[in-house]
């Protein structure tokens, strides 16, 4: 076990972060060296980066990233990291990880989309007093808002006084005009 992975284990990405910070002096360091054997060395000479030093340099990138809630940058360096070290299954478990954060994003950007549409055809059929719409759009936000939350309990609030107006018949004529058949 490498000492990096040694201190995600103990000691979390707060030790890793540090150890990359380490990295990172050294890593200029041995620019400077690099940028001397350049100007002496020819290029033949030059040496490269092992594969042992490609996959930790990945995984410190892709810890930092990930703390960093930047799972896109994580998954790339982690990814990396497997390519240097295929099979590996500290990169595996964290590329499983930065999947499931992103699909995790993904379905809140979605849901968040959905609400804000739901909202707007809400304002419509309010407008144009298509209550039945607006009852079958306030159902589906209820849903989709967290429980046991303010915006739940006006919505449930709002969905009875539609109820009244559904049982009135007010405006039967405007009903079922503005809401999508997939609603």
């Amino acid at each position: 076990m490498t000492p990096i992975h040694h201190a995600v284990r103990t000691g979390g990405l707060a030790i890793a972060l540090g150890l990359i910070a380490a990295l990172a002096i050294t890593e200029a360091r041995a620019d400077i060296g690099l940028k001397q054997v350049e100007e002496t060395t020819p290029p033949a000479a030059i040496p490269t980066e092992t594969a042992a030093e490609r996959y930790t340099r990945a995984m410190l990138i892709g810890y930092a990233a990930a703390e960093a809630g930047d799972f896109h940058t994580a998954l790339i360096n982690f990814r990396r990291a497997l390519a240097a070290r295929p099979g590996d299954r500290y990169a595996l478990a964290a590329i499983a990880n930065m999947e499931a954060y992103i699909a995790v994003e993904r379905a809140e950007a979605a849901k968040r989309q959905r609400i804000l549409d739901l909202q707007g055809i809400l304002a419509e059929a309010v407008t144009i007093r298509d209550w039945s719409c607006a009852a079958a759009s306030v159902d589906e936000l209820i849903m989709l808002v967290p429980p046991n939350s303010l915006e739940r309990a006006q919505l449930v609030t709002y969905r009875g006084e539609l109820s009244g107006f559904i049982e009135a018949r007010d405006t039967v004529e405007n009903w079922s005009t503005v809401c999508p058949g997939w609603l």
